[in-house]
């Protein structure tokens, strides 16, 4: 699992992955994804170079998305391929965290985070 970061603008950050976010792959980058993300007030997160989320991959947009959350934040994955989006949604993350198709309607959801601080 690769991870690459690029800041958006203040408090604004891209996160791409590429890879499986299987055990090993989360292992990889649980640590860079959780600091970079704890320095954001929005974390945009492309999937589309991730074919796999296991549940471990989940926990680690859940715990991400509540940190988020609580500094009136967002997180905001696109990209994913449609069984990863599938998963994504059946476990609820949609409930905590903006699941989109395309880095256009990323950036609209982005807007929004923006005009709600």
């Amino acid at each position: 699992m690769n991870i690459e970061t690029h800041a958006l603008g203040p408090e604004q950050v891209l996160i791409v992955l590429d890879g499986r976010l299987d055990i090993e792959g989360t292992a990889q980058i649980e640590v860079a994804f959780s600091a970079v993300s704890s320095h954001a007030k929005a974390t945009l997160v492309d999937l589309s170079a991730t074919p796999f989320v296991a549940s471990i991959g989940i926990r680690l947009f859940i715990s991400n998305a509540k940190a988020l959350a609580r500094r009136g934040g967002r997180l905001i994955l696109f990209g994913a391929a449609p069984t990863v989006e599938e998963v994504l949604l059946t476990t609820g993350l949609g409930e905590l965290a903006t699941v989109v198709a395309t880095r256009a309607d990323a950036d609209a959801a982005l807007a929004t985070v923006g005009a709600a601080s």
